[in-house]
C-alpha cells in the first residue's frame, strides 16, 4: 500500500529543486553533470521516502518497453520539428542549441550515459510524475494536476536562461506527463526518457 503525499512535502520539494536547479545552472565551475546527479538523487530518494510510487512487478512488460521505445521515438521525432521551426522564426535559437550542447565537454561520452540511463532518466521520472504529479493529480484533479506540474517542470529550467531550454523542457514535460496520465507506469516513463536524453545527447545531436 502506498503512502498519501503530504502538501507540505511537496511543496519542500518544489522549492528544494528550484534551489538544485540554480546550482546547477548558476554555478558553471561545477560539474554540470556530477551536480545533476546529485540533485536528482536526493529528490528522488525523498519522493520514495514520502511516498512516490514505486513500480510493481507487473510494470515491467513488454508493453512497458514497446511504450517507452516508441514514446522516445516520437518524442525525437517532435524535437526534430521543434528545431526547424524554432531556428526558423528565433534567430538567436542555433546558438541557444549549441550552448545547451556544450555541457557534454563536462563528461565522457561513455560517463554521460551511464547517467542519463541509470540516474537522471529513472530519477527524474520518479520525482516529477510518480511524486509531484500523483500527488497534485490527487489533490487539483487528474488534468489540472497534469498541467500544474508539467509548467513546473518548465518552469525550473528558466533558471537557465535558455528560452530554448525553458521551451524543450515544457514540450518534454508535457509529453511524460502525458504519459503518464495515460499509464500511470513509471517503467514505460523511464524506458522513455533514458532512451530520448541518449538519442538527443549522445548518439545523435540535433545540432
Amino acid at each position: 500500500m502506498t503512502k498519501n503525499i503530504k502538501d507540505s512535502h511537496a511543496v519542500f520539494t518544489i522549492i528544494l529543486a528550484w534551489c538544485l536547479w540554480f546550482l546547477i545552472f548558476r554555478l558553471p565551475f561545477l560539474n554540470f553533470w556530477l551536480t545533476l546527479s546529485i540533485a536528482v538523487i536526493i529528490l528522488s530518494s525523498l519522493a520514495l521516502k514520502w511516498g512516490a510510487k514505486p513500480a510493481k512487478k507487473e510494470d515491467f512488460s513488454l508493453r512497458a518497453l514497446v511504450i517507452g521505445g516508441i514514446g522516445a521515438g516520437l518524442l525525437y521525432a517532435v524535437f526534430l520539428l521543434g528545431k526547424l521551426l524554432a531556428t526558423s522564426i528565433f534567430p538567436f535559437a542555433a546558438e541557444q542549441i549549441a550552448e545547451i550542447y556544450s555541457i557534454r565537454l563536462h563528461g565522457e561520452a561513455w560517463l554521460i550515459v551511464l547517467v542519463l540511463l541509470f540516474i537522471t532518466s529513472p530519477g527524474e521520472e520518479i520525482f516529477w510524475r510518480a511524486f509531484l504529479q500523483k500527488w497534485a493529480m490527487k489533490k487539483f484533479g487528474r488534468l489540472k494536476g497534469f498541467w500544474l506540474i508539467s509548467l513546473l517542470y518548465a518552469a525550473v529550467h528558466l533558471i537557465s536562461g535558455s528560452l530554448m531550454l525553458v521551451l524543450a523542457a515544457l514540450v518534454a514535460g508535457l509529453f511524460w506527463g502525458l504519459l503518464y496520465l495515460w499509464e500511470e507506469n513509471i517503467v514505460s516513463l523511464i524506458i522513455s526518457h533514458a532512451l530520448w536524453t541518449v538519442a538527443v545527447f549522445v548518439f545523435y545531436p540535433m545540432l
